[in-house]
């Protein structure tokens, strides 16, 4: 009941707390707290309510976010919520520290450019489905989370990331590449061009 209880604290909740947490003031007012909740290992009490737990892991994420990582935000100008929700995508897209910051790169570089994310995960957060089993029709589908049809970051972080995908978003890798896929071990392939990307999905994806 406590998941149910976390998910249903949603803008207006997260708009009072916003004036405790100070690195929930640059959400946007339609954003909840997804993506903020650090994931952890926390001592709750029997009779605790979801808005206790939430402050507990919103303590956490806060101490976590420390002042050289806001300061490194900062200094790049983007937001905490910018950074969060490009973590929240390389959280669920990517397993190892190198692939993270890579991939990293990648998107950041791909809204620079103006490019589309094209980041599959969103598709297990809007409609349940992921890399293998979406088809062009879900692809074409225009919704708020859609990263093919629509440019930029989607509305929310679509999950609460650790700290290792929060220190990808603010330290990311350059490189040449501009796209990635990930075969169904986890694996990633990085290229340069969309045909050889075209062809590595042909090879490691069927």
């Amino acid at each position: 009941h406590h998941d149910i209880g976390l998910r249903a604290l949603v803008p207006r909740v997260a708009r009072d707390l916003a004036a405790h947490f100070d690195f929930l003031r640059d959400a946007p007012d339609t954003a909840g707290l997804e993506g903020y909740l650090f994931p952890d290992t926390y001592r709750i009490f029997k009779h605790a309510t979801p808005e206790d737990i939430a402050r507990k892991m919103l303590v956490n994420f806060g101490e976590k976010l420390n002042a050289e990582a806001r300061e490194k935000i900062a200094n790049q100008g983007k937001t905490i919520f910018e950074i969060v929700t490009v973590a929240s995508l390389i959280e669920k897209e990517v397993i190892t520290d190198e692939d993270r910051a890579l991939v990293s790169g990648i998107l950041w570089k791909r809204l620079e450019i103006g490019m589309p994310l094209q980041v599959d995960a969103v598709f297990v957060y809007a409609n349940g489905k992921n890399s293998f089993t979406l088809t062009t029709k879900d692809l074409r589908e225009d919704h708020p989370y859609n990263t093919y049809t629509n440019k930029g970051l989607p509305p929310t972080p679509i999950a609460n990331p650790g700290l290792d995908s929060i220190k990808a978003a603010i330290d990311p890798i350059e490189s040449d590449y501009l796209f990635f896929l990930s075969d169904r071990s986890g694996n990633m392939y990085y290229s340069e061009t969309f045909k050889e990307h075209v062809r590595k999905k042909k090879i490691y994806l069927n």
